[in-house]
This record gives C-alpha cells, structure tokens and sequence, in this order.
C-alpha cells in the first residue's frame, strides 16, 4: 500500500473557510451581494489551491478558451479536449443558504 506523504504546504489565509469570522463577513448583505462575496472567496480559494499544486510540482486541469488543458509545473500544457460550445451561459440559479 501506498504511503500518503505528508504536505508541508502552510495556508497563507488569515482566515478559515467556515469560521465565524468568516461568515460574519457575509451577514448582513444582500441576496447578491452575498452571492458575488461566496464567488470571491471561491475565486481566491480555486487561484490558491492551483498555484500551491504547481508549485508543489503537480499538474492541474483547467478550462483556457476553449479548450480544457494540463498545466504541468514545468509550464508545458497538454490540449485534453477542445470544446465548441465553451462559453454558453446557463441560466442563473439563486441558492438560499
């Protein structure tokens, strides 16, 4: 059986996703704005969390244009699939927490 290495990889956030800090940050706001406030902390958390796995040497899997590619740490990128409808916007969904 494989070992599972453990990562030395340190969180850099001041703060936790789920803490009370966190979520007090959100109360108080409006349907949207709440809505636009997940979709920053997601952003950041998604850029964080790509940029630590290639900096750590492992590939990621992301959407560029329109094409879904890996991005190896050594900066090759590999075409996995090109897509031909990559930018159709689905209808807005509204998620009350």
């Amino acid at each position: 059986m494989s070992k599972i290495a453990k990562s030395n990889v340190r969180p850099s956030f001041p703060e936790k996703i789920g803490t009370q800090s966190t979520c007090n940050n959100s109360m108080g706001l409006s349907p949207d704005e709440q809505s636009k406030h997940i979709e920053e902390l997601a952003r950041k958390a998604t850029t964080h969390a790509a940029n630590d796995a290639l900096k750590n040497g492992r590939a990621i899997t992301i959407q560029q244009g329109n094409a879904i590619v890996r991005k190896f740490p050594d900066g090759r990128v590999e075409v996995i699939k090109t897509l031909e409808n990559a930018f159709v916007v689905p209808k807005k969904l509204v998620y009350k927490l």
